[in-house]
């Protein structure tokens, strides 16, 4: 048996190490690419000669990219459970999650570690807002707030995604939290007058947050004013 369970570890590790070269392949040779074509600008001649090998070098950069899109069309699934049920396994196999985002609206999938690099210099957390559906999702008006503040959203239109977060928790030192519920509070500013005005608000509208939320009884926790919605007159946050 601890054979067995020493050869388990070793074909999951071994595993997870190929599936991660096939997802890293693409921006290596992306890399690779722009010092070769470095070098080369310095000793071609050629004008014709250095843009045949840029677009070889695109080419080949767009085929390695499309064998893990092809592998996550198919396994993504498997890899979203492994992140639930491998607690051993959970941060490497995060490293393979791809999502939609806010950052490209066109369909392209993003990395968390894609995400961390273009996160803004006061933000600690993975934003994520999951939905029955992308069209539902992109037109809740809770994310309207962040994209217009520059925040990036991932776009969370499969039914487990919501759960593979749950168990995440965090990935890379960073918090990953859903904006629809009330704990994050990124939009809400930490300088000290941020906070006083917004203490100022709650205090002028304590009145009517307090006869809705007798009205509606223990419907609701709590009721209160917000700053994370636009236009829209009211969102139900989750605890």
């Amino acid at each position: 048996m601890k054979m067995l369970r020493v050869m388990s570890k070793k074909l999951v590790r071994k595993t997870l190490d190929m599936i991660r070269d096939i997802a890293e392949e693409s921006y290596e040779e992306i890399d690779e690419d722009e010092e070769e074509k470095q070098e080369d600008e310095n000793i071609v001649d050629s004008q014709e000669a250095a843009e045949n090998d840029i677009e070889k070098s695109e080419e080949d950069a767009e085929d390695e990219e499309d064998k893990y899109e092809l592998f996550w069309s198919q396994f993504g699934k498997n890899i979203k459970f492994g992140v639930m049920e491998d607690t051993s396994n959970r941060q490497k196999l995060a490293r393979l999650l791809r999502f939609e985002s806010t950052f490209d609206l066109d369909g392209d999938l993003t990395s968390l570690d894609e995400y961390i690099s273009r996160m803004k210099e006061d933000q600690d957390t993975i934003l994520f807002l999951p939905g029955d559906s992308r069209s539902i999702i992109l037109k809740s008006p809770i994310l309207k707030s962040y994209i217009k503040k520059g925040y990036e959203v991932l776009i969370c239109a499969d039914p487990i995604d919501e759960y593979v977060f749950n168990h995440l928790n965090d990935y890379n030192n960073r918090k990953c939290r859903s904006i629809a519920k009330d704990e994050v509070n990124l939009l809400e500013g930490s300088d000290a007058l941020a906070k006083k005005k917004q203490q100022k608000l709650k205090e002028m509208y304590k009145p009517l947050t307090e006869w809705f939320k007798g009205h509606l009884g223990k419907q609701v926790e709590k009721v209160q004013i917000s700053n994370k919605l636009g236009d829209t007159p009211l969102f139900i946050f989750t605890s």
